[in-house]
Protein backbone atom coordinates (compact mmCIF):
# COMPACT_ATOMS: atom_id res chain seq x y z
CA UNK A 1 0.00 0.00 0.00
CA UNK A 2 1.25 3.20 -0.90
CA UNK A 3 1.18 5.72 1.91
CA UNK A 4 1.83 9.94 1.05
CA UNK A 5 2.38 12.26 4.03
CA UNK A 6 1.26 16.03 4.46
CA UNK A 7 4.30 17.82 5.67
CA UNK A 8 4.08 18.03 9.64
CA UNK A 9 2.35 14.56 9.16
CA UNK A 10 3.49 11.39 11.36
CA UNK A 11 4.26 8.12 9.58
CA UNK A 12 2.04 5.67 10.30
CA UNK A 13 3.08 2.45 12.53
CA UNK A 14 2.28 -0.46 14.05
CA UNK A 15 3.17 -0.96 17.56
CA UNK A 16 4.10 -4.94 16.98
CA UNK A 17 5.22 -6.06 13.67
CA UNK A 18 2.18 -8.56 13.82
CA UNK A 19 -0.67 -5.96 14.57
CA UNK A 20 -3.49 -5.69 12.12
CA UNK A 21 -3.64 -2.13 12.77
CA UNK A 22 -1.59 1.31 11.76
CA UNK A 23 -1.49 4.02 14.27
CA UNK A 24 -2.11 6.98 12.82
CA UNK A 25 -1.35 10.44 15.37
CA UNK A 26 -2.82 14.04 15.19
CA UNK A 27 -0.23 16.48 13.85
CA UNK A 28 -1.54 19.86 16.23
CA UNK A 29 -3.01 19.64 19.53
CA UNK A 30 -6.09 19.60 20.81
CA UNK A 31 -8.74 18.94 23.55
CA UNK A 32 -11.97 17.10 22.72
CA UNK A 33 -14.40 17.66 25.74
CA UNK A 34 -17.27 15.41 26.96
CA UNK A 35 -20.07 14.73 24.82
CA UNK A 36 -17.99 16.55 21.76
CA UNK A 37 -16.96 15.65 18.44
CA UNK A 38 -13.95 16.57 16.35
CA UNK A 39 -12.74 15.84 13.07
CA UNK A 40 -8.94 15.68 12.94
CA UNK A 41 -6.55 15.62 9.89
CA UNK A 42 -4.04 13.45 10.17
CA UNK A 43 -2.22 14.53 6.99
CA UNK A 44 -1.80 11.02 6.17
CA UNK A 45 -2.71 10.03 2.58
CA UNK A 46 -3.11 6.31 1.40
CA UNK A 47 -3.99 4.66 -1.60
CA UNK A 48 -6.00 1.39 -1.28
CA UNK A 49 -6.13 -1.54 -3.98
CA UNK A 50 -8.45 -2.51 -5.69
CA UNK A 51 -10.65 -5.10 -3.73
CA UNK A 52 -9.60 -3.87 -0.07
CA UNK A 53 -11.15 -1.36 2.23
CA UNK A 54 -9.71 0.69 5.09
CA UNK A 55 -10.86 1.09 8.43
CA UNK A 56 -10.87 4.00 10.67
CA UNK A 57 -11.69 2.45 14.24
CA UNK A 58 -10.71 2.95 17.91
CA UNK A 59 -7.13 2.78 19.98
CA UNK A 60 -8.70 0.20 22.56
CA UNK A 61 -7.05 2.38 25.49
CA UNK A 62 -8.92 5.31 24.04
CA UNK A 63 -12.39 3.21 23.94
CA UNK A 64 -11.71 2.55 27.27
CA UNK A 65 -11.84 6.32 28.13
CA UNK A 66 -15.02 6.81 26.60
CA UNK A 67 -13.37 7.76 23.65
CA UNK A 68 -14.12 6.34 19.91
CA UNK A 69 -13.32 7.10 15.85
CA UNK A 70 -15.12 5.08 12.77
CA UNK A 71 -14.50 5.64 9.45
CA UNK A 72 -14.46 4.00 6.17
CA UNK A 73 -11.71 4.95 2.94
CA UNK A 74 -12.72 3.47 0.00
CA UNK A 75 -10.16 2.18 -2.56
CA UNK A 76 -9.55 4.81 -4.99
CA UNK A 77 -9.95 7.85 -2.30
CA UNK A 78 -6.59 9.30 -1.95
CA UNK A 79 -7.34 12.42 0.12
CA UNK A 80 -5.77 13.39 3.64
CA UNK A 81 -7.24 10.49 6.51
CA UNK A 82 -9.75 12.69 8.48
CA UNK A 83 -10.49 11.15 12.14
CA UNK A 84 -13.42 12.04 13.73
CA UNK A 85 -13.56 11.50 17.40
CA UNK A 86 -16.13 11.23 19.78
CA UNK A 87 -15.99 11.69 23.57
CA UNK A 88 -18.84 9.90 24.78
CA UNK A 89 -19.43 11.41 27.96
CA UNK A 90 -15.64 11.00 29.77
CA UNK A 91 -13.37 13.74 30.92
CA UNK A 92 -11.84 16.06 28.32
CA UNK A 93 -8.67 14.95 26.87
CA UNK A 94 -5.71 16.82 25.49
CA UNK A 95 -4.25 15.44 22.76
CA UNK A 96 -0.90 16.68 21.99
CA UNK A 97 0.73 16.63 18.43
CA UNK A 98 2.08 13.21 17.84
CA UNK A 99 -0.32 11.32 20.30
CA UNK A 100 -2.15 8.33 18.74
CA UNK A 101 -5.81 8.74 17.82
CA UNK A 102 -6.86 5.80 15.73
CA UNK A 103 -6.13 3.26 13.72
CA UNK A 104 -6.26 1.90 10.05
CA UNK A 105 -7.02 -1.54 9.07
CA UNK A 106 -7.08 -2.47 5.64
CA UNK A 107 -9.22 -6.03 4.44
CA UNK A 108 -10.46 -7.48 1.60
CA UNK A 109 -13.78 -6.16 0.34
CA UNK A 110 -16.40 -7.93 -1.41
CA UNK A 111 -18.33 -5.91 -3.79
CA UNK A 112 -21.65 -7.75 -4.49
CA UNK A 113 -23.90 -7.02 -7.76
CA UNK A 114 -27.10 -5.91 -6.18
CA UNK A 115 -30.11 -7.24 -7.50
CA UNK A 116 -33.95 -5.45 -6.21
CA UNK A 117 -36.22 -8.25 -5.79
CA UNK A 118 -40.02 -8.36 -3.99
CA UNK A 119 -39.37 -10.96 -2.04
CA UNK A 120 -36.36 -11.93 0.02
CA UNK A 121 -35.60 -16.13 0.45
CA UNK A 122 -36.75 -17.23 3.58
CA UNK A 123 -34.00 -18.54 6.44
CA UNK A 124 -33.89 -20.08 10.18
CA UNK A 125 -33.30 -16.41 10.75
CA UNK A 126 -35.69 -14.15 9.21
CA UNK A 127 -36.77 -10.77 10.39
CA UNK A 128 -35.10 -11.63 14.09
CA UNK A 129 -33.13 -9.29 15.32
CA UNK A 130 -31.95 -7.41 18.49
CA UNK A 131 -32.48 -9.81 21.44
CA UNK A 132 -33.87 -12.54 19.14
CA UNK A 133 -31.09 -15.52 19.53
CA UNK A 134 -31.71 -15.04 23.45
CA UNK A 135 -29.20 -14.72 26.24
Amino acid sequence: MKIKLDPGAYEPTRGHATDAGLDLRTPESFWLYSGEHKKIDTGVHVQIPEGYVGLITSKSKLMDEGITSRGTIDAGFTGSIKAVMYNHGGEAKLFRAGDKITQLVVLPCVIEDIEYVTELEETERGDGGFGSTGR
